[in-house]
């Protein structure tokens, strides 16, 4: 209930290195509750659709229009979902480079940069979620464009050439160094790199358990298709029907260091 809702995240405490005193209890300690808010905001879109248009059309428009809005919607939410994960704080420049701004020609998508994106993942303690393979790592969105950029590298060539080859039969990226590749044609891109702020690249966002959340308030993240067919004070001839979808939610980033933000020039 409430348009607003609120995570609370536990901490963990600094190790105990320090052995038992026999027959002394020791001090405790205190925790550390962290609280996440985020409100929820509605969205969606409509459109008309004529009776005559309906009564003379060759296709059934509203059944057509109906299951496009539903594709609509989810990739809508899609976008709102991915714009909020990219604009955490966790970050990782190809090169080394501090920012996106220090990127320069040849800042390109490695093998070494995906090896220390594994590495920062797990010296961050950040726990492994189950995968869409079965297995236990980090799962990565990834561009199409730095799919192929995978597909090339001499590593998953040899992955997928010698030990499975099921993965380049079907072009699927599948797993290496402990993290699954998910292509998504929303996956971030930016124009603003490099010095002068004119370089194309792409940006990975590699996730960890517990990295987001979504609320969901009585059921309404799931986006409702509406259909009018009925005349209304507005449309009292019955001229048009309407076909709409809407959805409420929102998505809040819970753990800044279990969302790695991997950048590179295309």
């Amino acid at each position: 209930a409430g348009a607003t809702t609120t995570w609370r995240r536990l901490e963990m405490p600094a190790v105990t290195s320090t052995a038992l005193t026999e027959g002394i209890t020791p001090n405790g300690i205190d925790l550390t509750v962290n609280k996440v808010s985020a409100t929820v905001q509605q969205f969606g879109t409509w459109t008309k659709i004529t009776d005559l248009l309906d009564m003379t059309g060759l296709d059934p428009l509203i059944t057509e229009v109906s299951t496009m809005f539903g594709d609509h919607a989810g990739l809508s939410m899609d976008i709102v979902v991915r714009d909020i994960l990219a604009a955490g704080t966790n970050a990782q420049f190809a090169n080394s480079r501090a920012s996106r701004a220090t990127l320069a020609a040849g800042d390109v998508l490695t093998t070494t940069e995906i090896q220390k994106a594994r590495a920062t993942m797990v010296k961050n303690n950040v726990k492994k979620i189950k995968l869409p393979d079965g297995s236990m790592g980090y799962l990565a969105f990834v561009h199409p464009d730095s799919a192929t950029t995978i597909f090339n590298l001499q590593e998953w060539k040899d992955q997928n050439t010698y030990v499975n080859v099921e993965n380049r039969k079907h072009g699927i990226m599948g797993k290496m160094y402990d993290i699954y590749f998910m292509e998504a044609n929303t996956a971030p891109t930016f124009t603003n790199g490099g010095s002068g702020g004119n370089l194309a690249g792409k940006s990975m966002i590699i996730i960890g358990a517990d990295a987001f959340g979504i609320p969901d308030i009585a059921g309404s993240s799931k986006p409702e298709i509406m259909v009018f067919t009925e005349g209304s004070t507005e449309n009292p001839m019955g001229l048009y029907s309407t076909v709409a979808w809407k959805s409420t939610f929102t998505a809040a980033r819970l753990q800044e260091l279990a969302i790695l933000r991997l950048e590179y020039l295309n």
